[in-house]
Protein backbone atom coordinates (compact mmCIF):
# COMPACT_ATOMS: atom_id res chain seq x y z
CA UNK A 1 0.00 0.00 0.00
CA UNK A 2 2.53 2.80 1.23
CA UNK A 3 4.84 1.81 -2.51
CA UNK A 4 1.69 2.22 -4.51
CA UNK A 5 0.89 5.74 -2.71
CA UNK A 6 4.32 6.56 -3.14
CA UNK A 7 4.34 5.45 -6.55
CA UNK A 8 1.73 7.73 -7.01
CA UNK A 9 2.97 10.85 -5.94
CA UNK A 10 6.00 10.05 -8.19
CA UNK A 11 3.90 9.43 -10.93
CA UNK A 12 1.62 12.99 -9.94
CA UNK A 13 4.64 14.98 -10.07
CA UNK A 14 6.22 14.15 -13.01
CA UNK A 15 2.73 14.86 -14.74
CA UNK A 16 2.46 18.31 -12.90
CA UNK A 17 6.22 19.27 -14.08
CA UNK A 18 5.75 17.96 -18.28
CA UNK A 19 2.18 19.56 -17.89
CA UNK A 20 3.64 23.19 -16.94
CA UNK A 21 6.27 22.54 -19.36
CA UNK A 22 3.99 22.11 -21.90
CA UNK A 23 2.15 25.32 -21.06
CA UNK A 24 4.77 27.74 -21.12
CA UNK A 25 5.95 26.07 -24.66
CA UNK A 26 2.79 26.91 -26.21
CA UNK A 27 2.59 30.29 -24.45
CA UNK A 28 6.27 30.96 -26.31
CA UNK A 29 4.52 29.72 -29.59
CA UNK A 30 1.63 32.07 -29.36
CA UNK A 31 3.25 34.84 -28.03
CA UNK A 32 6.10 34.46 -30.99
CA UNK A 33 3.28 34.05 -33.19
CA UNK A 34 1.24 37.43 -32.61
CA UNK A 35 4.84 39.07 -32.62
CA UNK A 36 5.15 37.82 -36.64
CA UNK A 37 1.97 38.87 -37.23
CA UNK A 38 2.12 42.68 -36.33
CA UNK A 39 5.36 43.10 -38.05
CA UNK A 40 4.80 41.71 -41.36
CA UNK A 41 3.69 44.22 -43.80
CA UNK A 42 0.52 43.16 -46.17
CA UNK A 43 1.46 42.04 -49.68
CA UNK A 44 0.10 44.54 -52.37
CA UNK A 45 -2.10 42.89 -54.46
CA UNK A 46 -0.80 41.38 -57.95
CA UNK A 47 -3.35 42.82 -59.68
CA UNK A 48 -2.57 46.61 -57.88
CA UNK A 49 -1.58 49.02 -60.90
CA UNK A 50 2.18 50.34 -60.52
CA UNK A 51 2.64 54.56 -60.82
CA UNK A 52 3.48 55.36 -64.35
CA UNK A 53 7.09 56.37 -64.01
CA UNK A 54 7.48 60.34 -64.65
CA UNK A 55 9.19 60.82 -68.04
CA UNK A 56 10.71 64.21 -68.94
CA UNK A 57 10.05 66.16 -71.97
CA UNK A 58 12.68 66.53 -74.34
CA UNK A 59 11.17 69.83 -75.75
CA UNK A 60 12.75 72.77 -74.08
CA UNK A 61 10.28 75.50 -72.91
CA UNK A 62 9.65 78.09 -74.91
CA UNK A 63 11.41 80.78 -73.00
CA UNK A 64 9.89 84.24 -71.63
CA UNK A 65 9.54 87.04 -73.96
CA UNK A 66 11.71 89.91 -73.22
CA UNK A 67 9.76 93.33 -72.95
CA UNK A 68 12.11 96.04 -73.86
CA UNK A 69 11.06 99.65 -72.97
CA UNK A 70 9.95 102.21 -75.72
CA UNK A 71 12.45 104.70 -76.36
CA UNK A 72 12.00 108.03 -74.73
CA UNK A 73 12.44 111.17 -76.64
CA UNK A 74 15.38 112.95 -75.33
CA UNK A 75 14.41 117.08 -74.79
CA UNK A 76 17.24 119.27 -75.60
CA UNK A 77 19.45 120.03 -72.66
CA UNK A 78 19.68 124.09 -71.48
CA UNK A 79 23.46 125.39 -72.35
CA UNK A 80 24.86 128.00 -70.22
CA UNK A 81 27.05 129.17 -73.11
CA UNK A 82 25.00 129.65 -76.37
CA UNK A 83 26.55 127.86 -79.53
CA UNK A 84 29.18 130.17 -81.02
CA UNK A 85 26.74 130.01 -84.50
CA UNK A 86 23.72 131.93 -82.26
CA UNK A 87 26.32 134.10 -80.94
CA UNK A 88 25.28 137.55 -81.88
CA UNK A 89 27.56 138.90 -84.80
CA UNK A 90 29.44 142.28 -84.38
CA UNK A 91 28.08 144.99 -86.51
CA UNK A 92 29.68 145.36 -89.73
CA UNK A 93 30.30 148.96 -90.50
CA UNK A 94 29.80 149.88 -93.97
CA UNK A 95 32.27 152.71 -95.66
CA UNK A 96 29.42 155.16 -95.64
CA UNK A 97 28.73 154.60 -91.72
CA UNK A 98 32.13 155.78 -91.70
CA UNK A 99 31.46 159.59 -93.16
CA UNK A 100 30.67 162.45 -90.64
CA UNK A 101 26.88 161.97 -90.05
CA UNK A 102 27.10 165.96 -90.16
CA UNK A 103 29.28 168.22 -92.21
CA UNK A 104 29.92 171.84 -93.16
CA UNK A 105 27.99 172.46 -96.53
CA UNK A 106 30.43 174.84 -98.10
CA UNK A 107 34.43 175.81 -97.26
CA UNK A 108 34.37 179.85 -96.84
CA UNK A 109 34.12 183.02 -95.03
CA UNK A 110 31.10 183.44 -92.50
CA UNK A 111 30.19 187.11 -92.65
CA UNK A 112 26.80 187.27 -91.18
CA UNK A 113 26.47 185.26 -87.69
CA UNK A 114 23.05 183.51 -86.25
CA UNK A 115 21.21 186.24 -84.10
CA UNK A 116 17.69 185.88 -83.05
CA UNK A 117 18.01 188.38 -79.74
CA UNK A 118 20.30 191.36 -81.10
CA UNK A 119 19.23 193.27 -83.89
CA UNK A 120 21.85 193.61 -86.99
CA UNK A 121 22.08 195.82 -89.22
CA UNK A 122 21.49 194.72 -92.94
CA UNK A 123 23.35 197.25 -95.45
CA UNK A 124 21.08 195.54 -98.32
CA UNK A 125 17.56 196.25 -96.37
CA UNK A 126 19.47 199.44 -94.91
CA UNK A 127 17.39 198.76 -91.64
CA UNK A 128 17.94 196.77 -88.06
CA UNK A 129 16.99 193.00 -87.68
CA UNK A 130 17.20 189.63 -86.94
CA UNK A 131 19.08 186.88 -88.55
CA UNK A 132 17.69 183.48 -88.96
CA UNK A 133 20.98 181.28 -90.30
CA UNK A 134 24.94 181.71 -91.27
CA UNK A 135 26.02 183.72 -94.50
CA UNK A 136 29.50 182.17 -95.75
CA UNK A 137 31.13 183.89 -98.33
CA UNK A 138 32.58 182.14 -101.16
CA UNK A 139 33.70 181.98 -105.12
CA UNK A 140 30.89 182.19 -107.56
CA UNK A 141 29.99 178.49 -108.39
CA UNK A 142 31.76 176.89 -105.83
CA UNK A 143 30.21 173.55 -104.77
CA UNK A 144 27.23 173.30 -101.83
CA UNK A 145 27.32 170.03 -100.06
CA UNK A 146 24.03 168.84 -98.12
CA UNK A 147 24.66 168.86 -94.17
CA UNK A 148 23.34 165.66 -93.38
CA UNK A 149 21.25 162.60 -95.12
CA UNK A 150 17.93 163.68 -96.10
CA UNK A 151 15.18 163.73 -98.42
CA UNK A 152 15.17 167.02 -100.55
CA UNK A 153 11.45 168.65 -99.76
CA UNK A 154 12.04 171.88 -101.74
CA UNK A 155 13.57 173.57 -104.64
CA UNK A 156 11.88 177.02 -105.08
CA UNK A 157 12.59 180.25 -106.33
CA UNK A 158 12.57 182.99 -103.25
CA UNK A 159 11.87 186.75 -104.05
CA UNK A 160 13.94 187.57 -101.01
CA UNK A 161 16.60 184.42 -100.50
CA UNK A 162 16.59 183.50 -103.94
CA UNK A 163 17.52 179.94 -105.18
CA UNK A 164 16.53 177.92 -102.55
CA UNK A 165 16.62 174.17 -101.52
CA UNK A 166 15.38 172.44 -98.29
CA UNK A 167 16.54 169.15 -97.24
CA UNK A 168 14.48 167.13 -94.16
CA UNK A 169 16.50 164.91 -92.10
CA UNK A 170 16.06 162.83 -89.13
CA UNK A 171 15.11 163.54 -85.29
CA UNK A 172 13.29 166.51 -86.82
CA UNK A 173 15.71 168.37 -88.52
CA UNK A 174 15.61 170.28 -91.82
CA UNK A 175 18.24 172.26 -93.51
CA UNK A 176 18.11 175.85 -96.27
CA UNK A 177 20.32 176.28 -98.62
CA UNK A 178 19.64 179.74 -100.27
CA UNK A 179 21.14 182.49 -102.87
CA UNK A 180 22.34 179.11 -104.62
CA UNK A 181 22.70 179.67 -108.67
CA UNK A 182 19.96 178.68 -110.71
CA UNK A 183 18.41 175.15 -111.49
CA UNK A 184 20.23 173.06 -108.95
CA UNK A 185 21.45 169.56 -109.52
CA UNK A 186 18.65 168.02 -107.54
CA UNK A 187 15.03 167.70 -107.60
CA UNK A 188 11.97 166.93 -104.79
CA UNK A 189 11.85 163.46 -103.24
CA UNK A 190 15.45 163.07 -103.96
CA UNK A 191 17.35 161.17 -100.89
CA UNK A 192 20.70 162.75 -100.80
CA UNK A 193 24.01 161.66 -98.44
CA UNK A 194 26.01 163.87 -95.76
CA UNK A 195 28.39 165.53 -98.57
CA UNK A 196 26.46 165.51 -101.91
CA UNK A 197 26.36 167.87 -104.09
CA UNK A 198 23.34 169.88 -104.40
CA UNK A 199 23.81 173.14 -105.68
CA UNK A 200 26.34 175.79 -106.44
CA UNK A 201 27.38 179.49 -105.13
CA UNK A 202 25.44 182.23 -106.30
CA UNK A 203 24.52 185.73 -105.92
CA UNK A 204 20.75 185.15 -106.33
CA UNK A 205 19.56 186.26 -102.96
CA UNK A 206 17.68 189.78 -103.52
CA UNK A 207 17.83 190.87 -99.73
CA UNK A 208 21.75 190.48 -99.33
CA UNK A 209 22.68 191.39 -102.55
CA UNK A 210 25.37 193.45 -101.51
CA UNK A 211 26.98 190.41 -99.51
CA UNK A 212 28.33 188.97 -103.23
CA UNK A 213 28.13 185.14 -104.28
CA UNK A 214 28.04 183.04 -100.81
CA UNK A 215 25.55 181.29 -99.24
CA UNK A 216 23.06 182.06 -96.53
CA UNK A 217 22.40 178.71 -94.58
CA UNK A 218 20.09 178.34 -92.05
CA UNK A 219 18.73 175.06 -89.72
CA UNK A 220 15.56 174.48 -87.53
CA UNK A 221 14.32 171.53 -85.45
CA UNK A 222 10.62 170.47 -85.09
CA UNK A 223 10.18 174.26 -87.00
CA UNK A 224 12.35 176.47 -84.50
CA UNK A 225 15.03 178.06 -85.99
CA UNK A 226 18.62 176.96 -84.14
CA UNK A 227 22.28 178.03 -84.76
CA UNK A 228 23.70 176.10 -87.03
CA UNK A 229 26.99 175.92 -85.53
CA UNK A 230 25.18 173.98 -83.23
CA UNK A 231 24.03 171.40 -85.67
CA UNK A 232 26.84 171.60 -87.86
CA UNK A 233 29.80 171.29 -84.84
Amino acid sequence: MNENRDTGRRSGGKGGYIALAMCMVLAGVVTLATMGIGSRKPAAPENAEKPAAVQEDPTPAPAAPVIRPEPVEELPRPTLNPPKDTETAEPVISPEELVPQVVSPLDGTTVTVFSLTELMYDETMADWRTHDGLDIQAGEGDVVKTAANGTVTVVAEDELMGTTVVISHSDGYTTLYSSLQENPPVEVGQIVRAGETIGYVGSTAAAESSMGPHLHFSVSRDGERIDPREYVG
